[in-house]
């Protein structure tokens, strides 16, 4: 709770005093306030102590200040006399007992006294959090209360920025696996209302592949990769930093070097990383890991021993999941029912335990498709030539399938690995796409889905196929089960999900450094439709716009009619605005 100092002395007339705490009187003459060994205010002039230390922390005079420890009130009683808007937060209610009766005797400085979390909860703090305050740490009672100076910082960045819409960069690979989660990624941030820019590298892989294929020597080769990576990098952080986000994010394989996060924390700019892969197939890992604010993970457990040991400790498990606006039940023409129907299927690329295991079944009705199925065993099931295949055609290899196969990658086990704890992305893809699905039990599973009512698994060839045998007998419970499956993807394992959970975290550790930057006040057409009212021209045409379009240059210009009539007005003028910006942009560029 939080209210003016004069009006908790009532409350705190009954707290006890313990011996540690002793008020003695200063050179100077005024209280001054020891707590054991740690003396709060200087034992020579406790004023002009207070005086330095708001001096020292430079605020910036137009934002209010939350200021963490009370003592006997020097430094908030600075504030208020230099016209801050002030309020101030005491872990230690004997502290603010001797305060409110002492030197702050009167005070209507707004007050919070005891647990922060508490503290935290309360209304009148959140308002006041919204407003976005700067941190004023009073450095004894951090040394005194450090669990409590700990969480203050993140759970006062959680409730300004509750709500805010944050500037958000997605940085992508070249190619591979984690391509995709570009795009699903960055349209979670989006629907959460934030402005995103997504950094797409994949103009890179055509002439990545054209070095490879052209220069055959390995040295040249390497030498020639290195400089475009490098490339590639410089181009990123370019993007990055004109974009000027609050938070950037990196996906595995994005060709950034070890040194891209720290040339973000320069401009302000927190970096989290997420390393959608296995990290014994790829130990990349250890050179970036230390580096940036928060790793991101898909494996729990021995991994994050590994990260500690390797000196990450800002770490966390975050899985992948699903993209309802992408992974969802289509429907088959006649043509595609033909080409994508079968009673199995599996797509996603040949690994070593795949190709043995897939070998006992080919007595199925069973179609593979994607890359690396060079085994002449598997030839006939191989859906046409090898080759990649786009999200929308996976979308209808599942819609054709009566079972879509699932099997954990292992380069060395000849079956199911039993020590496999990287679940991939397909096991909520398939479920939210409203395909049935049997899978191997990779370790963490059974945390996401139920295995009797939403997904069958099987631990070895045997298993497989009685599952195979016994569902494809049984279509009823196939569907109820592929129902369940994808009620629970949509539920609980969304890319939605995955971003909320991320700021989350971001926030609780760094949002104290978004803060203390600032946060660029964004706004959707929806929230200043409302704002202006349906009265007005400009509110009553913002009102047809998509709700979550930011109310910005780049957000307007995209859907804006160019030329032709019975335009609004307000449509007329953003046109305007909108030619004016690119006649100014050219003149710049000219002058250059």
């Amino acid at each position: 709770m939080l209210k003016p100092l004069h009006e908790w002395k009532a409350e705190l007339a009954a707290c006890p005093i313990p011996d540690c705490l002793e008020v003695s009187e200063s050179r100077e003459g005024a209280p001054t306030l020891r707590a054991g060994k740690v003396y709060l205010h200087s034992r020579y002039n406790p004023a002009q102590e207070a005086t330095r230390l708001v001096e020292s922390a430079e605020l910036d005079a137009e934002r209010p200040v939350l200021v963490l420890g009370l003592g006997l009130g020097y430094h908030a009683r600075v504030l208020a006399e230099r016209g801050f808007d002030v309020v101030v937060v005491e872990p230690d209610p004997a502290v603010a007992r001797l305060a409110v009766e002492g030197p702050m005797a009167g005070s209507t400085i707004p007050l919070g006294v005891g647990d922060a979390e508490a503290i935290a909860a309360s209304e009148v703090f959140r308002a006041f959090a919204r407003r976005m305050p700067q941190l004023l740490v009073h450095p004894p009672t951090a040394r005194l209360h450090p669990a409590f100076a700990e969480a203050l910082p993140g759970l006062l960045a959680k409730a300004a920025l509750e709500g805010q819409h944050l500037s958000i960069a997605v940085v992508g690979p070249l190619y591979g696996g984690s391509l995709p989660i570009l795009g699903y990624l960055s349209n979670a941030f989006r629907k959460l209302g934030h402005r995103v820019l997504e950094v797409d590298n994949r103009v890179g892989h055509g002439l990545y592949t054209a070095i490879r294929e052209s220069v055959t020597g390995t040295t040249p080769q390497s030498q020639l990769s290195q400089m475009l990576t490098n490339v590639l990098s410089e181009w990123s952080y370019a993007r990055v930093a004109e974009f000027n986000p609050e938070i950037c994010i990196v996906l595995a394989q994005a060709p950034v070097g070890p040194t891209f996060p720290g040339r973000l924390a320069e401009k302000g700019i927190v970096s989290a990383f997420w390393y959608v892969e296995n990290w014994r197939h790829m130990p990349y890992w250890k050179d970036i890991a230390p580096h940036y604010d928060y790793f991101f993970h898909i494996q729990p457990g021995e991994f994050e021993r590994q990260l500690e040991a390797a000196g990450c400790t800002s770490h966390a498990f975050v899985q992948t999941a699903c993209d309802p606006d992408v992974h969802r039940p289509v429907e088959l023409t006649e043509e595609e029912r033909k080409r994508y129907g079968c009673d199995v299927s599996f797509a996603g690329a040949g690994y070593f335990n795949r190709i043995q295991t897939f070998k006992g079944l080919t007595d199925y009705d069973f179609k593979i498709w994607g890359v690396n199925w060079r085994d002449r065993d598997l030839a006939r099931n191989v859906a046409g030539e090898e080759r990649f295949f786009s999200t929308e055609e996976y979308m209808k290899i599942v819609a054709g399938s009566k079972i879509n196969l699932n099997l954990h990658s292992s380069s060395h086990h000849e079956g199911v690995d039993p020590k496999c704890d990287a679940i991939n992305p397909r096991v909520f893809e398939v479920a939210a796409a409203g395909g049935f699905q049997v899978c191997d039990p990779c370790i963490g599973l059974d945390q996401l889905f139920d295995f009797e009512t939403e997904m069958p698994v099987y631990r070895n060839l045997a298993e497989c196929r009685k599952l195979l045998d016994h569902y494809l007998a049984h279509p009823e419970e196939r569907e109820a089960v592929a129902r369940r499956a994808r009620d629970r993807a949509l539920k609980d394992h969304t890319y939605e999900q995955r971003a909320k959970q991320m700021l989350d975290l971001l926030l609780t550790r760094h949002g104290g450094r978004i803060l203390k930057r600032g946060v660029r006040v964004q706004h959707t057409v929806e929230e200043m439709a409302e704002r202006l009212g349906p009265d007005s021209d400009l509110g009553a045409w913002l009102a047809t716009l998509p709700k979550g379009l930011s109310f910005t240059h780049e957000g307007i210009e995209p859907i804006l009619r160019k030329g032709g009539g019975n335009m609004p007005y307000p449509e007329q003028l953003f046109t305007y605005l909108s030619e004016v910006r690119q006649f100014a942009e050219m003149l710049l560029k000219e002058r250059r």
